[in-house]
């Protein structure tokens, strides 16, 4: 659930806005921003915009949502108990139904019925739902499952993945085994197939490498490479027979241990032992995945599903910290993104201290997808680079996205208990004007000339180049940044500017008129103002804009002049304080909207 920070009444907003209308920021260096429309275009899957269904608290407007984590490896879709395993002393409760209307508390599969919900609430956003394969789920609500209780027990329903005939629609309450083709079946006749409304995409569980620590109680011994293996293929082989359109991701690793050797799996040695060609766990995944489609006639895991949590630290020492105001842990959140894509960037962590051989990750694990399983795309369905409370952590956010645009990452879904200007940064992608307004659906070549120091990404859509939307940072800690944006191939006059600072959590109207940015020829300067990040939607003209709701680009400026209601309001009473307060000051320019850096 996404918080606001706590201001006591609006005169305390007033207060700090003084502060921030006078404070003085030193000027910077300047950045060059180079945009080349005749270059090669990267398409942009819409799914990477993605949220796990903990952060549907807020107003953000996703394009994916996974129903997932550690909850669900024990979901029950009978009678939707599930038991939390370690997270919270293995209580077997009605945990998903707290989640969800009351109407839906004795539904079979409420939590995927649930989840098809949301994405209907959010523009039909991408629905992607989790399977149980770890062999048992819970049985009760009765509380907690200790150890005497551990499975096979009366407080556990057996797992069976193929039932094979008689899938019914009234599973059966009393016979101690739950069927998750079964499963799949109910949804499809309940909500459609995967074209026609239904769930979209199906994960093979979560974290399976972790399952006799996460799940002791469940899954007491650890989990080979061969059972993992075993299990994915017989669940997506039942998905695609019953469903061929949807989706199936797999295995779900936990982190670079698992994508290394699946958590030292006891089995893990002898198949290195003959296959001494195979560099990580991913390789063996992979390859046998291209020899059951060989086998099965149909490609039966279409993503490799991957979790990734940085570990890199701060000066502090501590990974992905929360000290704010300390210049060099504020940097190490930055590069940390780095280690997605940069050969040349080796983070401070663990994982670099023992060899760091898989870093940069994206391109390691396009490199073995092109050698054992060509044509397999990349989900990232668990990732948090942190900074919930700070706009550095939205900036690492944007930053993120646009690492996960431009290496053509299929679908990311952000993870986190607390993600308030994560979800802010995935806004100013999907929703910066707050009427549906977003990124393009195609990468364009954008050059930075220092991206440490501010990084752009750009897009148009489809293949109209009156309208570019560029995605824009600056990372300097204290210092503004001139941007000197050059768009080759284009003529453009007009840009409306949208942005994020540390006043709140939320993308802010900056107005067409911003004295920060001016247009001058071929080149557009923007001034930008210190860990900013901003969406500037650059056209030849302010006719070019497309509007919401169908109207032209006059009449839908005509309808907010006299509404007055450029700005993005947000449905907290503290967060509409702020943007009352900032509607009043954005002609002022962006350094009206930001608190003084201590």
């Amino acid at each position: 659930m996404r918080k606001l920070r706590k201001i006591s009444a609006l005169a305390a907003a007033a207060a700090a806005l003084c502060i921030v209308a006078t404070a003085a920021h030193a000027d910077g260096g300047s950045v060059d921003i180079m945009i080349d429309l005749s270059a090669e275009k990267t398409p942009i899957s819409p799914y990477i915009f993605g949220i796990n269904e903990e952060l549907m608290g807020g107003d953000v407007m996703p394009t994916a949502i996974r129903a997932g984590g550690n909850r669900s490896s024990a979901y029950n879709w009978e009678t939707n108990a599930s038991n939390a395993g370690s997270d919270r002393s293995h209580m077997s409760d009605n945990y998903f139904q707290q989640t969800m209307s009351q109407d839906l508390w004795d539904t079979p599969g409420a939590m995927s019925i649930n989840l098809r919900k949301r994405c209907d609430e959010k523009r039909n956003a991408y629905a992607m739902t989790t399977l149980q394969l770890a062999g048992y789920v819970s049985a009760d609500m009765d509380g907690e499952v200790t150890q005497a209780q551990k499975a096979p027990s009366d407080r556990w329903n057996k797992v069976e993945l193929v039932k094979g005939s008689d899938l019914t629609m009234t599973p059966d309450l009393n016979d101690g085994t739950v069927y998750m083709d079964e499963y799949v079946n109910y949804l499809i006749n309940t909500l459609g197939t995967a074209k026609n409304g239904g769930i979209q995409g199906y994960s093979m569980d979560n974290e399976p490498g972790l399952w006799h620590m996460t799940h002791a109680r469940m899954h007491p011994e650890q989990c080979t490479c061969e059972e993992i293996v075993e299990k994915n293929i017989t669940m997506a082989k039942a998905v695609k027979e019953l469903d061929p359109d949807a989706e199936v991701f797999g295995p779900a690793l936990f982190g670079y241990s698992a994508f290394q050797s699946f958590v030292n799996a006891p089995d893990w040695n002898e198949i290195k032992s003959w296959r001494p060609d195979y560099r990580w766990f991913i390789d063996y995944y992979l390859e046998k995945m291209k020899e059951a489609e060989d086998e099965n006639g149909v490609r039966l895991i279409d993503a490799l599903d991957i979790h990734y949590y940085t570990e890199a630290k701060g000066e502090c020492g501590e990974r992905s910290c929360k000290h704010y105001t300390n210049e060099n842990c504020v940097k190490a959140r930055f590069d940390s993104v780095r280690s997605l894509w940069d050969e040349s960037y080796k983070e401070d962590s663990w994982i670099t201290d023992t060899g760091g051989e898989f870093l940069p990750l994206l391109p390691n694990l396009k490199q073995s997808i092109d050698q054992f399983y060509p044509g397999t795309k990349i989900a990232i369905t668990e990732y948090d680079f942190g900074g919930s409370y700070d706009i550095c952590g939205g900036i690492a956010e944007a930053e993120a996205l646009g690492v996960f645009a431009k290496n053509e990452v299929y679908l990311a879904t952000l993870f986190a208990m607390e993600a308030d200007y994560q979800c802010a940064a995935i806004d100013l992608y999907t929703n910066y004007d707050g009427n549906g307004g977003h990124f393009g659906d195609n990468l364009l070549s954008c050059e930075s000339s220092d991206f440490e120091r501010s990084t752009g990404y750009a897009a148009i859509h489809g293949d109209n180049t009156d309208v570019v939307t560029l995605v824009l940072t600056n990372k300097a800690f204290k210092d503004k940044t001139t941007a000197n944006i050059k768009i080759k191939g284009g003529d453009y006059s007009y840009v409306h500017l949208y942005g994020m600072n540390n006043l709140a959590p939320q993308v802010f109207d900056m107005t067409d008129s911003n004295p920060a940015v001016t247009v001058s020829g071929d080149t557009i300067t923007y001034e930008m103002e210190p860990e900013t990040v901003s969406m500037l939607v650059i056209a030849k003209d302010k006719d070019s804009v497309p509007a919401a709701d169908g109207q032209s680009a006059k009449e839908d400026a005509s309808k907010k002049e006299d509404s007055k209601s450029d700005k993005k309001s947000s449905s907290s009473g503290t967060a509409a304080a702020f943007a009352g307060i900032g509607a009043a000051v954005l002609g002022g320019g962006y350094f009206l909207m930001r608190r003084k850096k201590q």
